[in-house]
């Protein structure tokens, strides 16, 4: 990786938690580097070291890079190609995503997406990478002609679900999947996070949430079974529960189903990833509560400093009884189920060979 040095990024969003874990961990990151980063009509202009900080921890260093916009797109991508930008990881909403992200990657780069618009589209793949990254395969039925990609990331709860399931998977048959979740204020954004803290009244119902659990974990896991989900917003600053049954079509031990989680071993954890934790899933004996959601780190509870921190899944809470499995799990959803997840895909297309820092984004065999 060294013989490319750090790969030039922009960032698609400013003041939004995702867009801001995106800044504070590729500032530190050792093979790639934040160059620019585009913002809202209000953002547009001013100074990214001195627009509203929203995480918890410290602010990074400054950048000294000027917020940009996304009105005049032809300008924009010959700015990012005369910065030498590959990778763009995206934190914009629908909106504005639909607008200009299949455009960009027509230009050349490759646009990694939080967007819900793109996750279900048949030519753009939907990548959890500890679970499907064969599914990059799908680039082929992209436009030819450009060198630049569209991948989407999956919905912040769905990551950490299919993480844990997919083992599962391949223990015995499974015939359906029920799941309830406890969402985090953050999940809902910056501004829902600050009016929980101020102590407002929440609406605790995420319209369409469940339905977009049930198709994202359809495609991503390419399964059969049944899955029902229902959801809920709680007063929890940041960190996604889940409670999950999963109905076996035969009798299963709890010996074999943490073993399957405890051996659970990816292509990511193989290539020693920068943001990859020895293990993807984290078995906690136990209640599992919002300080699971750091599970993975090394030395620090900063993922500015720690790439490693909330970028496992805790799991715990276990019950078995015939071929019916109970389980939980605690992710946190803007860097194991957003930002980080997003790294890490990249750092994995790195390692492979499939991205280049050169007028090559991806290997001609995707």
């Amino acid at each position: 990786m060294d013989a490319y040095g750090r790969v030039r990024c922009a960032i698609l969003g400013a003041t939004g938690l995702v867009a801001q874990r995106f800044f504070q961990r590729l500032q530190f990151h050792p093979w790639l580097e934040p160059v620019a980063i585009i913002g809202s009509p209000e953002t547009a202009g001013k100074s990214h070291d001195e627009c509203l900080w929203s995480l918890d921890e410290e602010r990074p260093p400054p950048s000294q890079l000027t917020i940009g916009g996304l009105e005049n797109l032809p300008s924009l991508i010959e700015e990012f190609h005369s910065l030498g930008v590959r990778i763009i990881f995206s934190a914009l909403p629908d909106e504005p995503a639909a607008r200009v992200e299949r455009d960009l990657a027509a230009a050349g780069f490759l646009v990694v997406s939080h967007a819900q618009v793109h996750r279900l589209e048949t030519d753009i793949p939907l990548i959890v990478p500890e679970v499907n990254i064969q599914d990059l395969s799908i680039l082929k039925k992209q436009s030819e002609g450009s060198e630049g990609r569209l991948i989407s990331c999956s919905n912040c709860t769905v990551s950490p679900i299919a993480i844990t399931l997919y083992p599962l998977m391949q223990i015995a048959d499974i015939t359906s999947v029920k799941i309830v979740t406890q969402q985090a204020l953050s999940g809902g954004g910056r501004t829902l996070l600050a009016e929980g803290r101020e102590g407002r009244q929440i609406n605790s119902e995420i319209p369409g949430e469940a339905e977009s659990i049930i198709t994202e974990l359809s495609k991503i896991l390419s399964c059969e079974f049944d899955i029902e989900a229902s959801c809920e917003r709680v007063m929890r600053d940041y960190g996604h529960y889940a409670r999950i049954e999963v109905e076996f079509q035969e009798k299963v031990s709890a010996h074999q189903v943490v073993r399957a989680w405890r051996e659970s071993y990816s292509r990511s954890q193989e290539l020693n990833l920068p943001s990859a934790t020895k293990r993807p899933i984290i078995f906690v004996d136990g209640e599992l509560d919002d300080n699971h959601r750091w599970v993975g780190f090394e030395q620090h509870k900063n993922p500015g400093l720690d790439l490693k921190a909330a970028m496992a899944v805790a799991v715990g809470e276990v019950g078995i009884n015939g071929s019916r499995l109970r389980f939980s799990t605690m992710a946190d959803n803007t860097i194991r189920g957003a930002a980080g997840y997003s790294v890490l895909l990249v750092e994995q297309l790195l390692a492979d060979g499939l991205l280049h820092d050169n007028n090559t984004i991806l290997a001609q065999e995707i």
